[in-house]
Parts: structure tokens; C-alpha cells; sequence
């Protein structure tokens, strides 16, 4: 049987998933209107508001296996409206805060959510944590970012 991967200790998990060193992400998602948030600037595939809620989705996603439910059966990029906006981003950032909440929970972390295999190695949920919340959210934090710039409602100012 291959080993078990585990994620982070809970200080440094924490910081992966709320703590960012360059903006926080209530910063990054916040301070928009619906309208700006569901434009898609330029070329771009995706609205800021369709990044934030394939993030949502992917963290509901993950807060069900860790949580020991069946997965959520949300689209992977949900259409948004812009009435909708203030409501995706507070359920965005009370999902984060769940998971953060998770994250400092030893126990929680420690939790098998895929059994190692003969050939695959088993996965705890704070590696789950780590590799399918912290660094997907990066990622996408780091679009957001990119796509408010293209917007013009981006500022490098106060962190």
C-alpha cells in the first residue's frame, strides 16, 4: 500500500486559505457592483462574478467530502447575475471561513478522504485542503485580480 499524504499544520493552512501576503480575498472579491462584476472585459472567457462562483462550487465541493456528505451536484461555472452578486460573494466568503474554521482543527486535518491504494497514495483532508482549496483559489484569486484591472476597478493601494 503507497502512503498517505498529508497537508500543512493548521497555522500555515490558514494562511494558504484567507491570509494572502499580497490582498486578502474579501478585498479581491469585494467593492464591486453587480453590473461590474458579471462584465467580461476585453476577450475575457470569464466575468469576475463566474470566477467567484466556480471557486464557490469548488469549495462547497470539497467542504461536502470533507464534511462526510455526498458531493455538491453544483455546475463547475454557474451562470451568474448581477442581482445575484451580493449573495455569491457572502456565500463565497462564509464557505472560506468555513474551511478556514476546518483548517485549524487538527482532527478535521488528519481525516482520510481517499484511502491509499495499491498504486495511489490516500489523502487527508487538510492535503485535500491544500491542494484543491488553497492552491485553486490562489489561482483564480490571482485571475480576479487580473480581470478587475482590465475593468479599471482595481487599485495596488491598502492591502
Amino acid at each position: 500500500m503507497t502512503p498517505l499524504l498529508y497537508g500543512p499544520p493548521p497555522e500555515t493552512l490558514l494562511r494558504l486559505l484567507g491570509h494572502a501576503e499580497f490582498a486578502a480575498p474579501e478585498r479581491i472579491v469585494g467593492g464591486l457592483d453587480g453590473q461590474q462584476a458579471v462584465r467580461r472585459p476585453g476577450a475575457a472567457v470569464h466575468s469576475v462574478a463566474e470566477v467567484v462562483a466556480h471557486l464557490l462550487s469548488n469549495m462547497r465541493f470539497n467542504l461536502d467530502l470533507i464534511e462526510g456528505r455526498p458531493a455538491s451536484g453544483l455546475p463547475d461555472w454557474p451562470t451568474v447575475r448581477a442581482e445575484d452578486w451580493d449573495d455569491l460573494v457572502s456565500d463565497f466568503l462564509a464557505t472560506l471561513e468555513r474551511l478556514m474554521t476546518l483548517a485549524q482543527a487538527p482532527e478535521v486535518l488528519a481525516r482520510v478522504i481517499f484511502p491509499a491504494t495499491d498504486t495511489e497514495p490516500g489523502w487527508t483532508a487538510g492535503y485535500k485542503l491544500a491542494v484543491n482549496v488553497a492552491k485553486h483559489n490562489a489561482y483564480h484569486l490571482g485571475q480576479i485580480v487580473v480581470l478587475r484591472q482590465l475593468l479599471g476597478a482595481w487599485t495596488d493601494t491598502a492591502q
